[in-house]
């Protein structure tokens, strides 16, 4: 049997001669796993299947696959468990510090406008206001 597969563009194609054997393995395969004939022809093309020996019989079964990807979840699953309370901490600390940076804030313009009408000399928040900047998730702004 002959195959012809073409891309969806251009005009590049390639031809494959496949014997009637081959062909029905290939029909049983699709069939087996639930693949479409053309999805297995191009994996057979791109070498991600080499035809050597079926799906199943090289050491590592299905079900031990099935076994080992059920674990990776159980894993999965306790590590959310504990991930999760910290997230929501993190979470509200966040919050916390944004309202803290807000108050903090206000107090330094109060403080300028205090130090503006009494005439003192004005001190540099500068250090104060970066952080306050990082803890509300703006960017850093030089001042001059």
């Amino acid at each position: 049997m002959k195959i012809v597969v073409r891309p969806e563009r251009g005009w590049g194609k390639v031809t494959l001669n496949v014997t009637d054997d081959s062909w029905r393995k290939l029909c049983e395969l699709a069939e087996r796993y639930k693949f479409r004939l053309d999805e297995l022809i191009l994996l057979v093309i791109n070498g991600e299947i080499d035809g050597s020996e079926p799906p199943g019989e090289s050491g590592t079964d299905i079900k031990e696959l099935e076994d080992e990807i059920e674990e990776m979840e159980k894993r999965l699953y306790e590590i959310e468990g504990k991930w999760s309370p910290l997230k929501f901490k993190a979470y509200y600390i966040a919050l916390d510090n944004q309202n803290l940076a807000i108050q903090l804030s206000g107090m330094i313009a109060e403080n300028r406008r205090l130090r503006k009408q009494l005439k003192l000399k004005q001190r540099d928040f500068s250090d104060i206001e970066e952080l306050m900047h990082y803890y509300m998730g703006f960017e850093s702004i030089e001042h001059p």
